[in-house]
């Protein structure tokens, strides 16, 4: 069964319609609402979530679950996976990405936190492997490739609560959060929108909008002249200023191309290829 294309408009509107939310009701999720996200997880084959364990969970009241998370919902999700391979890591980014959307869809508000705090998070999700060491970071789960099962992010779960915003979210929000390159922008080997076929052009939209850290939108496309192989990696030499696993973006920008091409029903391929440091999403049309 193909959830995109039988429900074209949930899909699309949840991807339009996303925005990072940092401020919630202290309001549980319905059982209705979780129950409708565990079925989602469980019953539907989203590509690579083999690669990564999606867990719910709730977090303590009046514990911060990063700086700029200081009173979150009581729900919530973690997305770990084998965190020594990028290749698990930016799958993360891709399988959580769908879970998050399809939590849109329903209404739910979401937000990717990398830069959780970590003892917050070994404490409430089980599954996790404390990370070692004298240098154990206070944020997140550490740099590099990681030994262990980790959380790469979680995101509250929960309804916006507008008076909490800070100042420097609003202005993000209004100023940063929202623009979004044109695909001209993104696309490489002087290959331009105009010359691509309709179904590209939905797909290449939907993947525009991805979020990612600090809104970098630090992917790239390439597609073959034939209009069949098209590939989403990295900026070559693309380093964040402050995220330390760009990877899992691209990832989240594949799953947002996937979407694209799945809700009009195309038959294609996906894999990820392994190149120098990083990680290249090849889809076959």
């Amino acid at each position: 069964m193909n959830i995109f294309a039988e429900n074209k408009e949930f899909w699309e509107k949840a991807i339009v319609s996303r925005r990072s939310v940092r401020s919630y009701k202290r309001e549980p999720l319905s059982s209705e609402i979780m129950e409708k996200l565990r079925v989602f997880v469980s019953a539907h084959e989203i590509p690579f979530s083999d690669l990564v364990r999606i867990v719910f969970f709730k977090t303590r009241k009046n514990h911060p679950l990063a700086n700029n998370l200081k009173k979150p919902p009581e729900d919530a999700v973690a997305f770990i996976t084998d965190t020594s391979s990028i290749v698990n890591v930016t799958a993360a980014g891709f399988a959580g990405q769908i879970v998050l959307l399809y939590a849109q869809g329903l209404g739910i508000s979401n937000c990717w936190f990398g830069h959780y705090i970590l003892e917050e998070i070994e404490r409430l999700v089980p599954g996790i492997d404390p990370v070692q060491g004298a240098d154990k970071p206070r944020f997140g789960y550490g740099k590099g490739n990681v030994d262990g099962f980790h959380a790469v992010c979680v995101s509250p779960l929960g309804y916006f609560e507008p008076g909490g915003t800070r100042i420097v979210d609003r202005i993000t929000s209004n100023v940063i959060s929202f623009k979004r390159k044109p695909i001209d922008d993104l696309l490489e080997d002087n290959i331009r929108e105009g010359s691509l076929p309709k179904s590209l052009k939905t797909a290449f939209d939907m993947a525009r909008k991805a979020p990612s850290a600090a809104n970098t939108q630090h992917w790239r496309y390439s597609v073959s002249h034939d209009n069949k192989t098209i590939e989403i990696k990295k900026l070559k030499g693309f380093t964040h200023f402050r995220w330390e696993h760009a990877e899992m973006d691209v990832g989240i920008c594949a799953a947002h191309f996937y979407i694209g091409l799945a809700m009009q029903n195309m038959d294609f391929e996906i894999k990820q290829i392994s190149e120098n440091d990083g990680i290249i999403w090849r889809f076959t049309v």
